[in-house]
């Protein structure tokens, strides 16, 4: 199943952000599919999804900033969020002149997308394969969100299924440009999650002081169960290495109910966001990478869901189109 609805299609020019994240990524994306496979591919109804609950977000999130959401701290969590102010308090990558809409409502359609999340992941139980043209949080932690991920979408939806006692076990395979931070935060004291994240191996959020002024070791640094940094100019190893590090997750625990990947366009040579720079690769190189994972899942039968995370700029929707072009002709 692959899950789109223009509706959870952020537009975030319309709030002030700057950011280079198009609407084009998924939409572009869907309407490629569509015209290939007009009787495969049709758009989601989302007449009756629900955002994610006050219940749902404690799932993954202290108390204090999930009670922020839903006061007048939420403009406050999102600009914090999407880094739209410098140190000196002048605004970054943030105009409000340009803003059609409050920018706290942008937090409705945030929890919205984290709902179609969820939803994605319930439907790979049935079927064994969906794609979301969304999210992908990784960056949120317990205490607030970061790096343009406002709440963890993963673990809430992986908690909300254990709860519901559909899964008892899952993993996290990450293979956005960068660590998969949050994630490994919020679930570095649970055994019930394995998390592994394929990422550059400098940069954000690894360019920033690994302790504090008081010698606590910050959040972003939490080990993921496996961390396989790649290096600049490393890129010829990027498969070697994702096999080795599944393969390791492989031999260390059972087969997981459930696997989310955190499949991030952002690695992709003509990706435009600077703190991506670090790794390039090619189209080929982002496609070998996907069929690979989706190959090696689907042989031992194991339920898949692929969240977008990051992918920034005007050709960020291919390295999806791609993939799900692939898949559609497969099946």
């Amino acid at each position: 199943m692959i899950f789109y609805n223009k509706s959870l299609d952020h537009k975030f020019i319309d709030y002030g952000i700057q950011i280079p994240i198009s609407k084009s990524r998924s939409e572009k994306c869907f309407d490629y599919i569509k015209e290939k496979f007009p009787e495969k591919v049709k758009e989601t109804d989302c007449s009756g999804l629900l955002p994610l609950s006050k219940e749902d977000l404690l799932l993954a999130h202290n108390y204090e900033f999930v009670s922020s959401l839903f006061n007048e701290g939420v403009e406050e969590a999102l600009i914090t969020c999407f880094e739209l102010r410098n140190e000196d308090g002048t605004w970054n990558r943030f105009d409000p002149d340009l803003a059609t809409k409050s920018l706290s409502l942008l937090k409705d359609e945030i929890l919205l997308q984290g709902k179609a999340s969820f939803l994605s992941m319930e439907q790979s139980l049935k079927s064994q394969f969906s794609y979301f043209l969304g999210g992908g949080m990784h960056h949120a932690m317990s205490f607030g969100g970061r790096g343009f991920c406002l709440v963890n979408d993963i673990v809430i939806g992986i908690r909300k299924l254990q709860n519901l006692k559909k899964i008892k076990t899952a993993w996290v395979v990450d293979v956005d440009a960068h660590k998969g931070c949050g994630t490994a935060e919020l679930t570095q004291n649970d055994d019930t999650i394995q998390t592994l994240s394929l990422h550059m191996g400098k940069g954000w959020p690894l360019d920033s002081e690994k302790f504090d002024k008081d010698n606590q070791m910050n959040p972003w640094f939490v080990e993921s169960t496996i961390d396989c940094p790649i290096f600049e100019g490393e890129e010829d190893r990027y498969h070697q290495v994702l096999k080795e590090s599944l393969n390791q997750l492989e031999k260390k625990f059972e087969k997981p109910d459930l696997v989310v990947v955190v499949n991030g366009s952002d690695p992709y040579e003509l990706d435009e966001l600077p703190s991506a720079s670090l790794l390039k690769l090619t189209l080929e190189q982002l496609l070998k990478r996907d069929t690979f994972i989706y190959h090696w899942l689907k042989e031992r039968k194991i339920p898949q869901t692929y969240l977008m995370s990051g992918g920034y700029g005007r050709h960020s929707w291919e390295v999806y189109a791609q993939f799900l072009e692939y898949i559609l002709k497969e099946s």
